[in-house]
């Protein structure tokens, strides 16, 4: 587990663009809350799936990047909050009460699930 935990480190340090002697700590510490941040928006984590991990690193990175950025202009980028779409399972129908309608009313209630805060940017529980 510890030479796979490397490979990922060096994996979310290659995106980040650190050198080598870049601090892990502050590393380790971006790839947890881009993983912590998938798996709040239904992703759960998935480091053997290629497109998981490309996307955890690209996020972990992009976190290390803005580290101590406050402000407004600090909202994860869209192209990374799509991707829960794509790495999100699709949700499975129960055997009684599957319908079109059912599907179409649980679409909607994904959409409430943002609260209404009126930034899906920021709030990885975009609509589906």
């Amino acid at each position: 587990m510890a030479e796979n935990n490397n490979t990922i480190m060096d994996m979310v340090r290659r995106f980040a663009g650190a050198d080598p002697e870049a601090e892990d700590t502050v590393l380790e510490m971006c790839y947890r809350a881009a993983v912590a941040w998938y798996e709040a928006a239904g992703v759960p984590e998935e480091p053997e799936n290629e497109l998981w991990l490309f996307w955890a690193c690209n996020l972990a990175a992009w976190m290390y990047d803005n580290r101590g950025n406050a402000d407004a202009n600090a909202a994860v980028p869209v192209y990374i909050v799509t991707s829960v779409h794509q790495l999100r399972k699709p949700r499975t129908q129960s055997a009684a009460g599957s319908s079109a309608g059912t599907e179409a009313g649980t679409q909607q209630g994904d959409g409430a699930e943002t609260g209404g805060s009126g930034s899906e940017e920021n709030n990885p529980e975009v609509s589906g």
